[in-house]
């Protein structure tokens, strides 16, 4: 009789295990996308914002037109690309945001606009909620990562379907640009 007890505790202990390890691997997914959720809705706000930028900067850069069509181009695609190419998308229209910011330092007046200050100032703050926002993301799939690899949630996650989740990635290059500083002249390459 002790011995079916034992038995018997043991095997609830699994089940227990069991119920607490589906639970965890829900909930991370969970707040997996709901993070990811947030980081969209932020590169959806950039993406809002950079019409309103050219704009105000088509009215003083009239030649610059080749940076206003290709940071345009990037902006559609990073809006209707899936997960799957949201870091190379998000880099692509991040180095282009910045061609149009350096465009400020060959128009004077454009520094001096209302319109494009604040326009600039909502950009930044969005960079940084975005950044902050991959940063949380990451660190939850982390964590879902680490409950899948373990052993024995990875036991649970194999008989239940849970899997490893991507890392929101950096895609585009890691080196600063150019700067080409001929006098008088300063424009990022």
């Amino acid at each position: 009789m002790p011995v079916l007890i034992l038995i018997l505790f043991f095997v609830l202990i699994i089940f227990a295990y069991i119920f607490y390890a589906y639970n965890r691997l829900a909930q991370l997914r969970n707040v997996t996308e709901t993070e990811w959720s947030q980081v969209d809705v932020l590169l959806k706000k950039r993406a809002d914002l950079i019409p309103n930028l050219i704009e105000v900067v088509k009215g003083y850069a009239r030649h610059e037109m080749d940076v206003l069509e290709k940071v345009s181009l990037a902006r559609t695609e990073a809006i209707h690309g899936g997960f799957d190419r949201a870091g190379v998308q998000d880099t692509s229209l991040s180095s282009h945001v910045k061609s149009i910011l350096a465009l400020r330092e060959s128009y004077p007046d454009l520094k001096a606009n209302q319109d494009f200050l604040m326009l600039q100032s909502g950009l930044f703050r969005i960079e940084d909620e975005i950044a902050e926002r991959r940063y949380n993301y990451n660190d939850v799939v982390k964590a879902h990562n680490d409950f899948v690899l373990k052993f024995p949630g990875n036991v649970v996650a194999a008989i239940t379907g849970f899997s490893l989740l991507y890392l929101f990635e950096f895609k585009g290059s890691r080196e600063a640009p150019a700067l080409n500083l001929a006098p008088g002249e300063e424009r990022v390459e």
